[in-house]
């Protein structure tokens, strides 16, 4: 079983969906449980005979030993303080990207404390085995189950057995491929670059992806 922390939002949800759909027993975590359980039945009656539930977001943690975050930035800080000391054993995949817009522009927000969420989850969940990706899906894209799914998806963290277990589960959605880019550090640029996408996106009007070329 997977956990989707921050699973109702539109990146959580559409993951959730496509994980369920490759045969994951899914968990959907949410700060109410009420609205947790809500999407899980949404997606149960769009995939039927998927494993789907829902349940608090710290319920969640207890339940299960691999996790996806996709909460919100603003609401990492509460989410640590509640819950941190209960990740530590865990693989921890950071979905998290701190967008902010400065005239109408996408840039990444500054982390306090640390140059990328990735970093900022590797230095505080001690014990968690920390990966970021998936930051560079498009949520539209992940939600609509009849879409195809396309891109590369870019893993970053200091555990490379870590990254190894993420790129399995990345190979089980058709149409991804995981690209291994080494430490933690990395998330700096893939927050970045997930930032320049949302840019891409709104001057075209579009929903795009990443392809690294030259990768095997």
């Amino acid at each position: 079983m997977i956990a989707l922390l921050g699973g109702t939002g539109a990146l959580g949800s559409g993951l959730a969906l496509r994980l369920a759909a490759a045969g994951e027993a899914v968990l959907i975590g949410s700060r109410i449980a009420a609205r947790a359980r809500e999407a899980a039945r949404r997606i149960a009656a769009a995939l039927p005979g998927a494993q789907v539930d829902g349940c608090q977001n710290v319920d969640a943690i207890e339940r299960v030993e691999r996790l996806v975050l996709a909460v919100p930035f603003d609401g990492l800080e509460e989410l640590l303080a509640a819950a941190g000391p209960r990740l530590a054993g865990k693989l921890v995949i950071d979905a998290i990207v701190p967008l902010a817009f400065v005239h109408g522009v996408a840039t990444v927000a500054p982390v306090p404390g640390a140059g990328s969420v990735g970093e900022l989850l590797d230095r505080r969940l001690t014990g968690a085995r920390v990966v970021s990706a998936f930051k560079t899906l498009p949520a539209g894209m992940l939600g609509e189950p009849l879409r195809p799914l396309e891109g590369d998806v870019v893993l970053c963290g200091e555990d490379a057995t870590a990254r190894a277990e993420v790129g399995v589960l990345v190979g089980r959605l058709p149409g991804l491929r995981a690209v291994d880019a080494g430490g933690i550090v990395n998330a700096r640029a893939l927050e970045a670059l997930a930032a320049l996408l949302v840019n891409v996106n709104r001057r075209y009007r579009a929903e795009t992806t990443v392809r690294i070329l030259g990768v095997p």
